[in-house]
């Protein structure tokens, strides 16, 4: 009896331990379980942490880009107009974003002034030698000539330029302001001819001045380089041309002093001169069209001879720019006068030549360039007739 008793005590603590070895384990599996529960918890906050850090960054960033984005895309909008695709086996676009250069300029001009039966000047200044730092940045060409003569600027005579150069686009600016410094060439007033006594005699009562925007578009620019030819940016490795159309604004001013032109007249005629006031001053307003066309020729490795040429018709807006007592009535002219005072009014002609001859390697680049434009305007009273030609020898370096 008391046997199994002990029997039953044994038993019953041997269930005991055995429960209780049971309930640790299920005690360390439920800590164990709750450890994870809890790393899990962790990780899901630090996921959720790292989302809403990428969402702040991302939100951050389309701010950013909300703020630039004006002029990113204007940027890369300019940049695919200015530059946009090209055939490489015809034009090597060069990488370089910056050009300078010293350049050399020699002008040469003739001005005529024709005002019918009334009178005739013809002008014409020295040659003109000049010197000046340009500078430019991919597309854009900065310069400023200064006479060899003067170390100062002469407000009388003064040239400024700005051009943007592009594969299919360019824009020209010119500010010109020339005041003196002529020698006269023909005279010739009411019937009288005064050439002989005056030919080569300084003349400053006369001042131009010409402020000028003109546009072109270069219709085969995947092959045709302009820039190779006359900036220097890209360089041309086979022969190819291009037709080259456009437009420009131009304001033209003209006035000549003839109390002035008497008194020189006076003194080498030794006798009285009633100076003619029938012409003072001219000031207009010019919209013209532009056509021509423009071929390099690569004669040998790393040269290049170009040559352009261009004409434009354009229709001048008159500006207060008559003087004295001119009879304009219509009543007696017939059809030809009438088509001439039409002409003389209301039309203009310009055309402008260029030829160049240069070598450039890439980084380094020299040559010679020559100019010439003709540009005629004028009003009921006058037509004015001005050829301006430059020179130009220059050197310089891409980086």
């Amino acid at each position: 009896m008391s046997v199994f008793v002990c029997d039953n005590i044994k038993q019953e603590q041997s269930i005991t331990q055995d429960i209780t070895k049971q309930n640790g384990i299920t005690q360390d599996s439920l800590k164990l379980n709750v450890l994870a529960q809890d790393s899990l918890k962790l990780s899901s906050i630090t996921q959720d942490s790292l989302k809403l850090s990428s969402i702040t960054q991302d939100s951050l960033s389309h701010l950013d880009k909300k703020k630039k984005n004006f002029f990113v895309k204007a940027y890369y909008f300019f940049d695919r107009i200015l530059s946009p695709p090209r055939d490489s086996s015809y034009i090597d676009v060069q990488n370089y974003n910056w050009c300078a250069e010293v350049q050399l300029t020699n002008r040469f001009e003739l001005l005529d002034l024709d005002g019918g039966s009334e009178f005739r000047l013809t002008v014409a200044p020295k040659v003109r030698t000049r010197v000046g730092p340009f500078f430019g940045w991919r597309f854009a060409f900065l310069g400023y000539n200064i006479d060899i003569k003067s170390i100062f600027l002469n407000n009388d005579d003064m040239d400024l330029g700005g051009s943007v150069y592009s594969s299919a686009f360019g824009l020209d600016l010119f500010y010109r302001r020339v005041g003196g410094s002529y020698n006269i060439r023909r005279l010739t007033v009411k019937g009288t001819d005064y050439s002989s006594l005056l030919k080569g005699e300084p003349f400053d009562g006369i001042n131009m001045g010409m402020t000028r925007v003109s546009f072109y578009y270069v219709t085969n620019y995947k092959r045709y380089s302009h820039q190779a030819a006359f900036s220097q940016t890209n360089r041309q490795l086979r022969s190819a041309g291009s037709l080259i159309l456009g437009g420009a604004y131009a304001h033209n001013r003209c006035t000549i002093d003839w109390q002035d032109l008497a008194n020189t007249i006076n003194e080498r005629s030794h006798q009285q001169y009633i100076a003619y006031e029938g012409f003072g001053y001219m000031k207009n307003d010019e919209i013209s069209l532009t056509a021509g066309y423009g071929y390099n020729w690569v004669f040998s490795k790393n040269w290049l001879a170009a040559g352009e040429i261009t004409g434009s018709l354009g229709y001048l807006i008159q500006n207060n720019s008559l003087r004295g007592n001119v009879n304009t009535s219509s009543s007696n002219m017939d059809i030809l006068d009438y088509l001439d005072n039409f002409r003389r009014k209301y039309m203009c002609f310009n055309s402008t030549v260029r030829l160049a001859i240069l070598w450039n390697n890439g980084p380094w680049f020299a040559g010679t360039q020559g100019v010439a434009f003709y540009y005629q305007h004028g009003n009921e009273q006058i037509t004015s007739r001005n050829i301006l030609g430059t020179v130009y020898v220059y050197v310089g370096f891409n980086f």
